[in-house]
């Protein structure tokens, strides 16, 4: 799996992002992938892949978002929300090493939640979607910088420690990239048993 951060590159997530080759055409990145980068999130009706959302009317809306598109090939829709609640559970592991102390991360499946004790609610701090295309798994991540102007409560990284937002995306895609290396080779070491 190979990993590329936008650095200095602003763009506007609005779901369309969230289709087959989209590494690989935009930015030369074949093949399975991590690739991040921060800008505004601000979902279409038409690239809205969740339905449950689409029935809702939902509005997905940030000013501010870290966002990691990951593209991983031959994989079912069982398997890449899997991967996807792995990319979760990465960054809830790092966040727990970078916030505040007495901000809470917690993860509810693919969901990630801050409790900060002079809140009376917790902020949601992610959006995150997987789906399938033809030739691959695809996962969106979306984590607020800034609460600010978010259509629900919210939580934001600069807001709960995150100093260095750059260094954190960097970090977030290496240990990512580390843990589907590792599940191959532990896949690959064992005997089969009958």
């Amino acid at each position: 799996m190979k990993g590329k951060y936008l650095k200095g590159k602003t763009i506007e997530y609005d779901g369309s992002q969230l289709s087959p080759l989209w590494a690989y055409i935009s930015f030369d990145v074949q093949g399975d992938s991590i690739v991040s980068f921060r800008g505004p999130c601000n979902i279409a009706e038409e690239f809205m892949v969740d339905i449950e959302d689409r029935r809702k009317n939902l509005e997905i809306s940030s000013p501010d978002m870290l966002h990691f598109i990951v593209e991983y090939f031959g994989v079912d829709i069982q398997r890449i929300v899997l991967v996807q609640r792995l990319l979760i559970s990465t960054a809830v592991d790092l966040l727990r090493e970078s916030v505040y102390e007495e901000a809470e991360v917690v993860r509810e499946f693919d969901n990630i939640y801050v409790f900060a004790p002079e809140e009376d609610e917790r902020g949601k701090l992610s959006v995150s979607v997987a789906t399938v295309s033809p030739v691959s798994g695809l996962i969106h991540l979306g984590l607020n910088i800034t609460s600010e102007g978010t259509p629900v409560k919210a939580a934001g990284l600069e807001e709960i420690g995150v100093e260095d937002v750059d260094k954190f995306a960097v970090e977030l895609a290496r240990r990512f990239i580390e843990e589907i290396k590792n599940t191959k080779m532990d896949a690959s070491k064992v005997r089969p048993v009958t």
